[in-house]
């Protein structure tokens, strides 16, 4: 099952306080989600901090994802990791959990001397999967920035099929959502640009589509009808809720939206992978304070 063109949310992880995978607060946070017009889902990213998470968790994670999920939209899976042979046995891990697609970067961690390293990554990782592979451009988590050439190369390869783009150079990506080969599907992965991507025809994977899956569709679909004024309030309302994070970025960013889905009663804790930082009481009193200023401006009603 192939996306189409629209948002897709990267999908936080539910974690108990073992950091296993709370399966119940997947669950519900999933079907909560599927209640609107989403294109697909994209489990074990940044967000869902997959490569953190235990082998036997990772498999968990997409295991049950696809078992919830039930085939009402296509279900990507990160295969991100430092080394080849570790995406490798990432890719067999979602081969066996029946997703849809994987999607990997240039290694973690670890930068590329040169463009040619990540090619050869993903030249490998074609080769072997018997699934769509699409590459995830995000040289915030890997200190690689490809050029225009290097992707096109890249989305040539058999099998490739789809990118995710998470670059600050909007113009390079409007290149790739207009020259790529194959009309391969581009999205964009960064927040304040859902609404710049419909306009030109791209997708959005939001790391924000967790917490604000209604909201992300609506500026998506005012965009790409063309009610622009609508569109740019609902993008600032998106942007709005930065003040949870108080700037802190990660590894501030997960907890916090994990907190925000725990006091909206979606999941149980606001648990994430050790060392990144468990909010204090202090904290979490400043998330809910900066959440109470636009909680009826941004959020949907949810189930309690």
């Amino acid at each position: 099952m192939k996306p189409d063109i629209g948002v897709i949310p990267a999908l936080i992880t539910p974690l108990n306080e073992d950091e296993t995978i709370d399966v119940p607060s997947l669950g519900n946070l999933i079907n909560w989600m599927l209640s609107y017009d989403l294109k697909g889902l994209f489990v074990g990213g940044t967000i869902g901090e997959g490569i953190a998470l235990r082998d036997r968790e990772r498999m968990k994670l997409f295991l049950e994802t696809v078992r919830i999920v039930d085939g009402r939209v296509p279900v990507l899976a990160s295969i991100s990791e430092t080394g080849t042979k570790r995406v490798l046995d990432n890719l067999a891990m979602a081969e066996a959990a029946n997703v849809d697609a994987v999607v990997t970067t240039p290694r973690m961690i670890f930068a590329s001397r040169t463009e040619g390293e990540t090619y050869r990554l993903m030249e490998a990782v074609a080769a072997n999967s018997g699934i769509p592979v699409w590459f995830y451009e995000n040289p915030f988590m890997t200190p690689v920035t490809s050029t225009f050439e290097s992707l096109r190369k890249i989305m040539a390869l058999p099998n490739v099929e789809g990118l995710k783009f998470s670059a600050t150079n909007f113009d390079l990506f409007e290149r790739c959502v207009r020259e790529l080969p194959g009309n391969s599907p581009c999205f964009n992965g960064n927040v304040p640009e859902i609404e710049k991507s419909a306009k030109i025809g791209g997708g959005a994977i939001s790391g924000i589509g967790s917490m604000l899956p209604g909201l992300c569709v609506k500026v998506f679909e005012a965009a790409r009808q063309g009610l622009d004024e609508e569109a740019a309030k609902l993008q600032e309302a998106i942007v709005a809720t930065y003040a949870i994070y108080r700037g802190e970025g990660w590894p501030f960013w997960p907890s916090a939206q994990k907190h925000v889905l725990m006091r909206r009663g979606l999941i149980r804790t606001n648990v994430s992978t050790a060392p990144f930082l468990r909010l204090s009481p202090e904290e979490e009193a400043k998330v809910d304070e900066a959440l109470e200023k636009i909680e009826e401006w941004v959020f949907e009603p949810t189930p309690v």
